[in-house]
């Protein structure tokens, strides 16, 4: 499995006009085509993350899509691709009512637009005036987005936005814990505190005394079918042992993972931490790096093994991974359990804008269903994060691994 560095970044285009073209794909078949296009998209467009690519969101669609349809909003300046929104759109929670969503929902900790910089403007204006045609619908639900997003910012005005009449609403949702890394592993172990400072030591001696065949190290590609196949039966059986769900527990959250690692592994994105011990795996880190940025997604842990804290031994060397690959940030992703909190991260809030259509009461009905699941699902987390320790994602999630409304 190759491993690319996560870039510094890119020297993009300067602010110009742009001859808009919309294209709108419905069809799945065409994702195939377009993956060249988008992923040179995602490669140069500012604010890119791991979850706008092509492999993630074809991946997604792939074991999600059915029952839902695609709206692939394509935006040309004569030949060349500077933005993209990954819709589609379904039936919300089995009722009558109609939704337009980004690809990834749910799977996906942050969700936009794409659009190479200079040409924000005019993407989103192409995409909020498509939105603005399209009759089919009764709420848009855009969930996971940076508070700088470039359609957040486009759609808070909707006259501006040719929204005319439409109401938009921009909700906080979830807080994405993240450490700004140091160039050294030993800088950022003196701003720990000093029992975390004291615990990496500890455990990290306690496995070598007690269990000396222990060793870490990243899956490689050999190896990647069978360690998916450990992380997820780390991963439930951990969640079991507690009357909870887990997040990998249906054969169609599987087979995304499976083809996102494989994916990730031929593009050097893929950074599967695992730890040994007599052969087998005992724990688990499913991680990315991309763009500059690690990304923790979910792990897995030994039940039996507790004492060992394999968490704080693997996230450590996961962070010390990230830092000798130059990476700016570590990025823990949504949630604000316990564990993350011994390693002292900044936090961004991800937000959620719906946008409902004038004088529609299907649209206001669905407002009101989704303050609803908001209050049940902040409710929901806070009893769970009380109890929460490294292996994340521990709510009881739907059938794509997380929340989907």
């Amino acid at each position: 499995m190759g491993i690319r560095p996560a870039l510094r970044g890119v020297c993009y285009n300067p602010a110009r006009e742009v001859d808009v073209i919309l294209t709108e794909i419905r069809e799945a078949e065409a994702l195939t085509d377009v993956r060249a296009e988008w992923s040179a998209l995602a490669e140069r467009a500012a604010g890119s993350t791991v979850y706008q690519t092509w492999e993630w969101n074809e991946a997604w669609w792939g074991a999600f899509g059915p029952g839902k349809q695609l709206r692939l909003l394509m935006v040309h300046d004569g030949p060349d691709l500077v933005g993209l929104a990954p819709l589609y759109r379904a039936r919300h929670l089995g009722t009558p009512l109609r939704r337009l969503a980004f690809l990834g929902t749910g799977a996906s900790d942050y969700l936009d637009v794409l659009a190479l910089p200079g040409t924000e403007r005019a993407v989103c204006a192409a995409v909020c005036r498509r939105l603005a045609e399209w009759r089919d619908y009764d709420l848009v639900s855009l969930q996971q987005m940076h508070a700088r997003s470039a359609i957040l910012a486009h759609v808070a005005d909707p006259p501006v936005a040719g929204l005319n009449g439409h109401r938009v609403q921009i909700d906080p949702l979830e807080v994405c814990p993240f450490v700004r890394l140091p160039s050294c592993w030993e800088d950022y172990l003196r701003s720990l505190g000093k029992k975390t400072r004291s615990n990496v030591t500890y455990y990290e001696r306690l496995t070598a005394r007690e269990l000396p065949e222990t060793s870490i190290a990243m899956v490689d590609e050999s190896g990647l079918q069978d360690g998916m196949s450990a992380l997820f039966d780390l991963h439930q059986r951990r969640w079991r042992s507690r009357w909870m769900p887990g997040a990998l527990g249906t054969a169609a959250v599987q087979r995304f993972h499976r083809l996102v690692a494989e994916r990730f592994a031929e593009r050097g994105w893929l950074r599967l931490h695992a730890a040994r011990s007599e052969g087998r795996i005992i724990a688990a880190l499913y991680c990315f790096a991309y763009h500059n940025r690690y990304y923790y997604y979910l792990g897995g842990f030994e039940p039996t093994l507790s004492r060992y804290s394999l968490g704080t031994t693997l996230t450590a060397a996961a962070i010390r991974q990230a830092i000798a690959e130059q990476c700016a940030e570590f990025d823990f992703l949504r949630g604000k359990e316990a564990y993350k909190q011994r390693w002292k991260p900044d936090e961004r809030t991800n937000l959620h804008c719906l946008i409902a259509k004038p004088g529609d009461w299907r649209s206001h009905v669905m407002l009101r269903l989704n303050a609803m699941e908001r209050r049940i699902e902040r409710k929901a987390k806070e009893l769970s994060d009380r109890g929460v320790r490294p292996g994340k994602r521990s709510a009881p999630r739907s059938d794509n691994g997380r929340q989907t409304t």
